[in-house]
């Protein structure tokens, strides 16, 4: 019997005894693709309970593995390396199928209609009732359906950088780290529970073509309303909405200096406004000035209303500290928020009072560090059961439970139709010491590197 992957550093899951826990528990997901989009939907869902099996060609690992983010993103995950295309390889997929409630591809469109695997042949042949999210860059048709993409192709087709900016003549900006990426993951989760719940509700189940860009667009709030109905610059123009930190919209919604750092304030809304105004040298809504009148609530950043209220409000921020403005706004319910850094989070009594940084063992990593779970459910609460698996770590494990005999497997072994890394294999393959993701010697030690 071919024996891979089965000597682990950190924390090893079995397929088949992976624990009961959270509001997905008993939820079985599949995902097939590699990067972010995709296999991030899985493994929110993951923490919630459900059982998230994600499957990557023996040739190709997800790009994501050897670096931190797939230690954190990938948690009480399992992984195949297995080639679908071949017809043992397909046989196998088509069971996974079978046992999968939700099915989560972001192939290129039309990979697996081409594969004989078209949403309509799953229903009929192999699964009812199974929630089928196709997620890709562009969505699968249209003339750009067949573009490769990235996160900043979303963020760059949808709008989305347009509207960024450190000033009206400044370039687009991108977002940092992958926002449409975590996005359109997050939007897969969603409507990959949508279609879960209308299957067990009709014994029918539905598809949802999701792209990256059309994420990002859905997010530009009331921007394209303006633009399509009221005008936007010409090219080579100066476009109004890049503004930085600074709100191109309301007045009293931005941030502002202090004599040691910057602070967000949001002195918008009546009662805000009622509380924070006096405070600010400016007067009570409704008394000695006309144009504050009477549950006054703000006024556009670009009216000289607007440019006295974000004067007042610098002023009395420019000679005060952040913590003092941070006191003074938190005595009278104003929101604010000054600009975390990594050495705020670590210390703030909030974010460790919500275990939202928390300690596990990875495979290849060893002890690390780094976000919890992120939604805190009061009766079935998230949890990290197992370190994000190695590549192929569960191969041989998930074949034995699909009923594919041993001999069987050992071929599919031979002719290169599955694969994986152990641990130490895996730092080898991706250089992890060499290219300085190791932090402590005892880490590379351990693999005797």
């Amino acid at each position: 019997m071919s024996k891979i992957a089965t000597d682990y550093y950190g924390t090893h899951m079995k397929f088949d005894e992976y624990p009961s826990f959270g509001v997905l528990s008993g939820v079985n997901v599949l995902t097939t693709g590699v990067n972010i989009a995709g296999p991030y939907a899985g493994s929110i869902m993951s923490e919630m309970g459900a059982k998230v099996l994600q499957v990557e060609h023996p040739k190709i690992p997800c790009n994501q593995r050897g670096c931190y983010g797939y230690s954190q993103d990938h948690r009480n995950g399992f992984s195949m390396a297995l080639d679908t295309h071949s017809e043992r390889g397909m046989e196998v997929l088509k069971k996974l199928l079978i046992w999968a409630d939700i099915w989560i591809e972001s192939g290129r469109p039309g990979t697996y209609d081409r594969l004989g695997l078209s949403d309509e042949y799953v229903w009929d042949n192999l699964n009812p009732k199974l929630a089928i999210v196709h997620v890709s860059g562009y969505g699968q048709y249209g003339p750009d359906k067949d573009k490769a993409a990235y996160d900043v192709s979303g963020q760059a087709m949808s709008g989305y950088m347009y509207l960024n900016g450190a000033s009206p003549t400044s370039p687009p900006l991108k977002v940092n780290p992958y926002l449409s990426d975590y996005a359109t993951a997050m939007n897969a989760c969603i409507c990959g529970l949508a279609l879960l719940v209308h299957a067990r509700e009709t014994g029918e189940g539905d598809s949802v073509d999701i792209s990256q860009y059309e994420t990002m667009f859905r997010l530009l709030s009331s921007y394209p309303i303006e633009w399509f109905n009221v005008g936007y610059p010409a090219d080579g123009e100066p476009v109004p909405w890049r503004t930085g930190n600074a709100s191109n919209q309301a007045a009293g919604f931005s941030f502002y200096d202090c004599k040691d750092g910057t602070i967000f304030i949001g002195c918008v809304g009546a009662g805000n406004v009622k509380r924070g105004y006096p405070l600010f040298g400016l007067p009570l809504p409704g008394t000695t000035d006309p144009e504050i009148y009477e549950n006054f609530s703000s006024c556009m950043v670009t009216l000289p209303l607007g440019q006295r209220i974000e004067k007042a409000i610098s002023d009395f921020c420019a000679d005060k500290t952040v913590s003092e403005v941070e006191r003074l706004l938190n005595e009278r319910g104003i929101p604010n928020q000054r600009a975390y850094g990594p050495g705020d989070i670590l210390k703030d009594a909030h974010y460790r009072a919500r275990e939202d940084i928390v300690t596990w063992t990875d495979s290849v990593l060893g002890e690390v560090t780094g976000i919890g779970v992120m939604n805190k459910f009061k009766r079935n609460p998230a949890r990290i059961v197992s370190s994000a698996p190695t590549f192929g770590e569960h191969n041989i494990e998930v074949l034995k439970a699909l009923g594919i005999p041993e001999e069987t497997i050992d071929i599919m072994y031979e002719v290169g139709e599955f694969d994986g890394m152990d641990a130490k294999e895996t730092a080898i393959r991706w250089r992890m010491k060499e290219w300085g993701f190791f932090w402590r010697e005892d880490q590379w030690k351990t693999f005797g590197l």
